[in-house]
C-alpha cells in the first residue's frame, strides 16, 4: 500500500477530483497543500469540506513559492502539471501523478476502466447498472460521476469499480491496471493539449500499459490492425460490426466468449437509439460476460437502461418539429455520430470553445442531413466559414435566440438538435449546465404555443 504519512503531497487544482484527492490524502496522514487558480463559490465550499484537516491552500492561481519542497505532485485533469513545470512553478523533475493513479493505490477493488473520444459514459453508466444487477457491490466513478479518489473508502476486494477514464487521467498514470480496460474509440479532439491525433492516440492507449496476459482488453473492430493495439499484452477482444467476440447484425447483437456460452439480443429490444448507441451495448454485453454475469441478467440490464440525459436526448415536439438535446456532443466525430442515426432533416444548433479539430471533415456529413446551421460561441465564427458554402449558417448571441431562430428554420417532418461539436465554458458552466438551457428554452415555446391555443 501507499505510505503517505507524513509525506509534504501538492494537490494541483480543488475541483471534485482535486477535493477528493486532498481529503483521501489528509485521511491518510499526509500533509496536503492545494493550489488553486480560481476562487469561486464551489471552491470555497470546497475548502469548507477541508477545514477538518490540516490542509494549506493558495487561491487565485500557482505560485513557484506554495508549490515547492513537495514529496508528490498530484495534478487534476483539468491541469496541465508538465506547463507549470515548463513555466519553473513546479521545480523540474518532481514526481507527478494524477488522481487517477492516486485513487487506484489505494483501491482494494478490481477495475473495469472505459475510454474513448465518444461513447464512454453511456457504456460506462450501462456496463456499471449491468453488474450492479447481477449483485455484486459495483460502484461507478471516474468522469461520469465521483473521482476514483472519493470512492475508495467504500471499495473492497469484493467489490467492482467502473471507471470512466480521460487522455488526460492516462497521461499521469504509472501503475494504473484494470481487470478488463476498453478503448471505445479514437477521433479527433482535444487539440487544446494534445499535439496532434497521434499524440492523443498514445494517451488513450496507456489503459492498457501495464496490463499482462491475466487481463483483458476491449476494443472496436476499426482499431483491430492498429499497431498499438498489436502491442497490447493482455488478452484481446473486439467488437462492432467486423468484430470478433460481439458482433452486430442487423437483426440482433451477438456475444461469444469461449468458455462463456453465447449471448444474443434482438436489436427490437434495444432502448438506445443510433448505431454508435447499438455498438456500445455490444460492448457493455461483451464486457458483462467477460465479467462473468449470466445472460439473463445482461439481458435485463440492457433492457431496462434508460441512456444519459445531454445524450441524443429526445424532448418532444412542436408543429412536428422534433428536438433533440446532444448537448454532450462536445467534439467533431459525436456530431457525427449524432448526424449519422437521424432519418430527418436536421436544424443544428452548434458552436462554444473550438478545441482544434478540421470542421471540414464533417462536411458530408452536413450536405446530407442539415438544412441550417446556428451558430453560438467563441468558435461561431470559425464554423460559420467551414460550413457556409454547404448550408445556410445564422448567428445567434445565446441559447434562446438560437432555439427560436432554429424551429423558425426547421419544417414539419424535420429536427431542430443542439450537438455542439465544442466545449461550452465560453457561455455555460458544463454541457449539462448547457443543455439544461437548451430544453428551457425549448419548453418555453412549446408553453406560448400552449397558452396560446
Amino acid at each position: 500500500m501507499f505510505d503517505v504519512k507524513n509525506k509534504k503531497i501538492l494537490v494541483l487544482g480543488l475541483g471534485a477530483s482535486g477535493f477528493a484527492a486532498a481529503e483521501l490524502l489528509a485521511r491518510k496522514g499526509a500533509r496536503v497543500s492545494v493550489s488553486e487558480s480560481s476562487d469561486g463559490d464551489d471552491i470555497q465550499e470546497r475548502l469548507e469540506g477541508l477545514k477538518g484537516y490540516k490542509v494549506r491552500h493558495e487561491l487565485g492561481g500557482h505560485t513557484a513559492r506554495f508549490c515547492s519542497g513537495m514529496d508528490l505532485v498530484v495534478t487534476s485533469p483539468g491541469i496541465d502539471a508538465a506547463q507549470l513545470m515548463r513555466s519553473g512553478i513546479i521545480p523540474k523533475g518532481s514526481a507527478v501523478i494524477g488522481e487517477l493513479e492516486l485513487g487506484y493505490v489505494f483501491c482494494g477493488a478490481s477495475v473495469i476502466a472505459i475510454t474513448g473520444t465518444n461513447g464512454k459514459s453511456t457504456t460506462t453508466k450501462l456496463i456499471g447498472e449491468i453488474i450492479s444487477g447481477s449483485g455484486k457491490h459495483t460502484v461507478v466513478c471516474g468522469n461520469i460521476g465521483n473521482p476514483l479518489s472519493g470512492e475508495v473508502g467504500a471499495l473492497t476486494e469484493d467489490s467492482i469499480a467502473v471507471v470512466e477514464v480521460s487522455s488526460f487521467q492516462l497521461q499521469t498514470i504509472r501503475t494504473f491496471r484494470p481487470r478488463i480496460a476498453v478503448l471505445l474509440n479514437v477521433a479527433e479532439d482535444h487539440y487544446d493539449r494534445h499535439t496532434d491525433l497521434d499524440s492523443y492516440k498514445a494517451a488513450k492507449y496507456r489503459i492498457f500499459r501495464n496490463q499482462s496476459g491475466g487481463d483483458w482488453a476491449v476494443l472496436h473492430c476499426d482499431l483491430r490492425d492498429d499497431p498499438m493495439t498489436n502491442a497490447i499484452g493482455a488478452k484481446t477482444c473486439f467488437y462492432g460490426a467486423g468484430g470478433r467476440e460481439a458482433r452486430l447484425g442487423e437483426k440482433d447483437i451477438t456475444v461469444s466468449l469461449d468458455g462463456a456460452g453465447e449471448f444474443r439480443i434482438p436489436r427490437e429490444e434495444i432502448p438506445l437509439e443510433g448505431e454508435h448507441n447499438i455498438e456500445n451495448v455490444a460492448c457493455a454485453a461483451l464486457v458483462s460476460k467477460i465479467a462473468a454475469v449470466d445472460n439473463g441478467r445482461i439481458r435485463e440490464g440492457i433492457r431496462a437502461f434508460k441512456g444519459l440525459g445531454h445524450r441524443f436526448q429526445r424532448i418532444g415536439g412542436l408543429d412536428g418539429v422534433e428536438f433533440i438535446d446532444d448537448s454532450k456532443a462536445t467534439n467533431l466525430d459525436a456530431t457525427r455520430r449524432a448526424l449519422q442515426s437521424l432519418d430527418k432533416r436536421v436544424v443544428l444548433i452548434a458552436g462554444g470553445i473550438d478545441k482544434g479539430g478540421d470542421y471540414g471533415l464533417l462536411l458530408p456529413f452536413i450536405r446530407d442531413k442539415v438544412k441550417a446551421i446556428v451558430v453560438i460561441g467563441e468558435a461561431r465564427e470559425k464554423i460559420k466559414k467551414a460550413f457556409s458554402g454547404a448550408v445556410p449558417v445564422l448567428e445567434a448571441a445565446d441559447m434562446a435566440k438560437a432555439v427560436r431562430a432554429a424551429h423558425k428554420e426547421a419544417s414539419k417532418g424535420e429536427t431542430v438538435m443542439l450537438s455542439p461539436m465544442c466545449s461550452s465554458f465560453d457561455m455555460f458552466t458544463s454541457y449539462k449546465h448547457r443543455g439544461e438551457v437548451f430544453q428551457n428554452e425549448v419548453r418555453k415555446i412549446m408553453d406560448a404555443r400552449g397558452a396560446a391555443s
